[in-house]
């Protein structure tokens, strides 16, 4: 083969952040270095400092297991790889990353999608500006990736929670990319992230019921003549997605969570004594949603805060009530990620003590 060709078993794709990063990461089978924009033509200001049009480029090299090219052997497309690691990127850092494609990939040349290269972000986003993010401070150096890097790079990982991991933080990626234009789809896929995890523990039925459910269920068994079967019954009802959804996420948000905040004033923050009905009122503004359509992304897109700050005025009481409860976009993606993190710390991946 001529060595100017591609290498059938090295992938190379193109990846790019709002952010700004500096070092590299470098290992036998992976290489996540810096694409270098050609200055004379392209302004150093547009990618080196924060503003709209901010975006850097890195290359990403993967080593793979070589393959028998014959008929009837399909040709690996490794393109989701890129986008398996820009969603692990995104979680790590708490940044936007996109992936653009494979530029070779077993063998070929291949063409990437430019078609993110000039598009806007928000630089006073916690998630576009080059600032570390607050809760663990983690520096915008892509050497750091080697504290998440064992998902991708060790074989020893379970693969149940390796796909848990994978498809939670896809959806937490995603809730980065769509917030800016669509509110509450980014709103969306961070409670879809906070539901997959939830789906990888098991709990028992008193678990998942709160004081007041459990006294209700004590009342039904010492008050009906079959009052155990009924009360078995309510219970297994009362087991639903979104009493586990809340369950998890009270239980990975650990105390040192609410010692940081993205919040300009403490007013705004999240805090420990109304967090629980906060969470359970996000996933009733998803479900609200869901149900009727009635739009609520300029309610969550105050990015000064990460609670409502006073109560939202509209026409139907109850769902002020639940928008006033709620997080805003700013909050609950703080949120997902500490509990992302958390989860993947708490599972074998040693991300930072904060964590234990």
């Amino acid at each position: 083969m001529n060595d100017l060709r591609p290498n059938a078993t090295i992938q190379k794709a193109l990846i790019s952040t709002t952010s700004r990063f500096v070092g590299e990461f470098e290992h036998e089978e992976l290489v996540i270095a810096h694409a270098w924009p050609d200055y004379s033509r392209f302004p150093s200001q547009v990618s080196l400092t924060e503003n709209p049009l901010c975006r850097n480029a890195f290359v990403i090299v993967l080593r793979t297991e070589p393959i028998e090219a014959k008929p009837g052997v399909p040709v690996p497309n490794y393109g989701p790889n890129a986008d398996m690691l820009c969603a692990f990127l995104s979680v790590l850092y708490g940044k936007r990353f996109d992936s653009h494609g494979l530029l070779e990939g077993t063998g070929l040349f291949r063409r990437p999608d430019m078609s993110l290269e000039f598009s806007l972000c928000t630089p006073t986003l916690p998630q576009n500006s080059h600032s570390p993010r607050k809760d663990l401070e983690i520096p915008l150096n892509l050497s750091e990736f080697r504290r998440i890097a064992p998902l991708l790079l060790e074989d020893n990982v379970e693969r149940r929670l390796l796909q848990t991991t994978t498809t939670a933080c896809q959806f937490y990626q995603q809730a980065l990319q769509n917030f800016e234009c669509h509110p509450e789809t980014a709103y969306l896929n961070l409670i879809t992230c906070g539901e997959i995890i939830s789906g990888f523990y098991e709990y028992q039925n008193e678990e998942l019921l709160d004081d007041n459910a459990k006294d209700i269920l004590r009342q039904i068994k010492d008050g009906l003549e079959n009052g155990e079967k009924v009360a078995r019954q309510v219970t297994a009802r009362l087991k639903q997605v979104k009493r586990r959804f809340v369950t998890t996420i009270t239980r990975l948000v650990n105390d040192y969570f609410f010692e940081r905040s993205e919040s300009k004033d403490a007013l705004g923050s999240l805090k420990k004594d109304d967090f629980a009905q906060r969470v359970g009122a996000a996933y009733d503004l998803r479900s609200k949603y869901v149900h009727t359509g009635i739009p609520f992304g300029g309610w969550v897109s105050m990015l000064r805060h990460e609670i409502q700050v006073g109560r939202p005025v509209v026409q139907d009481n109850d769902y002020g009530k639940v928008l006033a409860r709620a997080p805003t976009y700013l909050g609950l993606e703080r949120v997902m990620r500490f509990c992302l993190l958390r989860f993947i710390h708490l599972n074998g991946i040693q991300i930072d003590p904060h964590l234990s």
